[in-house]
């Protein structure tokens, strides 16, 4: 989680990041702090954990999980949109993504930026 966060402060946000030459660095720390995490609470690989948290550092700001999901259909990912919502919790609890209150139901989701 250090690296991710050296890499963020490096570029100081998300969005700086692609082109960059911490571009496919952050990818490779993201995914494996999504894998350790999963590892550590005994929950298989996943292929389509990995495509969500792609996408969703792709998009690079707060998103609702069913948009998320609408640009995964549209990239003829086959997955759920429970799939979606589930795994953006997990990416939560593991650190990599943030949750943003916009009403009384409504949570948008991104990858963690750097605070600077």
């Amino acid at each position: 989680m250090q690296r991710i966060q050296k890499l963020l402060n490096a570029a100081h946000s998300v969005s700086q990041l692609s082109g960059s030459p911490y571009a496919d660095v952050f990818k490779e720390e993201l995914l494996k702090t999504i894998n350790d995490y999963c590892r550590l609470k005994r929950l298989s690989f996943s292929e389509k954990r990995l495509w969500i948290a792609l996408k969703l550092l792709e998009v690079s700001d707060f998103i609702h999980p069913e948009s998320l999901w609408l640009m995964l259909k549209e990239d003829k990912t086959p997955i759920s949109i429970g799939c979606v919502y589930s795994n953006l919790k997990l990416m939560e609890a593991a650190g990599v993504a943030e949750a943003q209150s916009a009403g009384s139901r409504l949570i948008l989701y991104k990858i963690r930026a750097a605070h600077h």
